[in-house]
């Protein structure tokens, strides 16, 4: 267990589970339509939690209903919140299209800026999570001082972050072989940076350090339409169980298969 800096979105999540997939002037029907909380702030530092980690979460909601709403559930989840900065506004959802197959279509409203991610003062801890595309320049200063940083791969104009590890989708890059992606990775987390960590669905997990490729198999397959947070979950998992000292090997394994038990549960329970 450890204390965990989790940077990252918290958003209200609009998901339309559709009977059909979209298509070009098509008239669509769905079959649930669900607000929940989601993001990498939410999905991750809730896991993090629920595994018995102290986690300090950095990110920013609306002082509205719905803000001030999911403020107290994070909280009820065991993080600490102290360092989330409520604005004065509305909360707009993130609408996502689901269809039957998993494919998802997320929309956003044009022109919306949201604020950096900033710390009113210095931060610490055994370990930080970032899912954020702009930091604050004191709070990049605060990573450099904690021993392990992990972030997720951002797929947009971003704050360049120290850190040690960088987790994507191999989806996410079409095309490009495992040593040009780590050169991507080198780009936004510098010299720090030791390991990459490329999902692939139910596919092995590759670990990259630049020069050898290993692989993980998933041990446990789960094929459900709505994988949602998934690789938010598995982030957390995954730092977890570096924290507690297993290898870059089984803490992926361990993330796998926690994620894919994960995606089950919620699929039943709905």
């Amino acid at each position: 267990m450890g204390t965990v800096i989790v940077v990252g979105h918290v958003n209200h999540d609009q998901v339309w589970s559709l009977s059909s997939p979209l298509a070009s002037g098509a008239r669509l029907t769905y079959s649930d339509r669900v607000v929940r909380l989601g993001g990498g702030g939410f999905h991750t530092g809730t896991r993090l939690a629920k595994l018995g980690n102290d986690v300090r979460l950095i990110s920013n909601l609306m002082d509205d209903g719905h803000g001030r709403a999911a403020l107290a559930e994070l909280r009820a989840s065991g993080i600490d919140t102290g360092y989330v900065t409520m604005w004065a506004g509305e909360t707009r959802f993130t609408e996502i299209l689901l269809e039957p197959n998993g494919e998802r279509t997320i929309l956003n409203t044009s022109g919306q800026l949201r604020p950096l991610f900033a710390a009113p003062e210095p931060v610490s801890g055994d370990a930080a999570y970032l899912n954020a595309l702009v930091l604050d320049d004191g709070l990049v200063a605060s990573l450099r001082t904690i021993p392990l940083v992990v972030s997720q791969f951002p797929l947009r104009s971003t704050s360049h972050r120290p850190a040690d590890i960088v987790i994507g989708s191999r989806a996410d890059f079409p095309g490009e072989n495992t040593h040009a992606i780590w050169e991507r990775a080198s780009r936004i987390a510098g010299p720090r940076l030791r390991t990459l960590v490329l999902t692939d669905g139910m596919l092995p997990i590759s670990l990259y350090d630049g020069e050898a490729l290993n692989h993980v198999t998933p041990l446990k397959q789960v094929s459900v339409p709505d994988t949602i947070g998934a690789g938010d979950c598995f982030a957390g998992i995954f730092l977890h169980g570096l924290l507690q000292g297993l290898t870059l090997e089984l803490s992926a394994e361990q993330a796998s298969r926690q994620t894919a038990e994960w995606l089950s549960e919620r699929s039943r329970t709905g």
